[in-house]
């Protein structure tokens, strides 16, 4: 035998902890990861269905004016109304891009799970101002916010484990 090899040991997983993340660790930690991503998977869609429907609601559109196309306000044309009404939709998209872009680096930083609460986080916050908007440029920012938390979601890497 050679010398070099008798100090090679084999590996004991039950010698390494685990190390715990907000009081969890191993299957439960998953878990909760695996709820999270679930609902901002979920919140995605749901927010983008939900504000196509929005956009033909007459309380809503008396709250927002300035993105009724069939009536738009005083001085407005129709043209200006359809663009405003596509940038107020497109903010969160926008914000989905630069969240992702702004992971490329910060995943690395913080690593998966901090990066998967802070933007979970964000949206959340982003969500509360949306239904609190009595302002269109306060709604515009809002998806911004929400946009820029759910792009910041690691998908590729949220349920894998470190």
């Amino acid at each position: 035998m050679l010398r070099s090899q008798s100090l090679i040991r084999p590996f004991d997983p039950t010698s390494v902890k685990m190390q715990e993340f907000y009081g969890l660790c191993g299957t439960k930690l998953n878990i909760a990861i695996a709820i999270i991503a679930g609902l901002d998977f979920a919140l995605f869609g749901y927010d983008q269905g939900v504000m196509g429907g929005l956009l033909t609601l007459p309380s809503f559109l008396s709250l927002f004016p300035q993105i009724n196309t069939q009536s738009p306000p005083p001085g407005w044309s129709s043209s200006r109304a359809s663009n405003v009404q596509g940038i107020t939709v497109a903010a969160y998209t926008l914000g989905c891009f630069f969240g992702a872009v702004a992971t490329i680096w910060l995943g690395n930083f913080l690593g998966r799970k901090k990066t998967i609460f802070i933007g979970s986080s964000i949206m959340i916050v982003g969500a509360i101002l949306q239904a609190s908007s009595f302002s269109l440029e306060q709604l515009i920012a809002a998806r911004l916010i929400t946009g820029f938390g759910n792009g910041s979601f690691p998908f590729g890497t949220s349920f894998g484990g470190d």
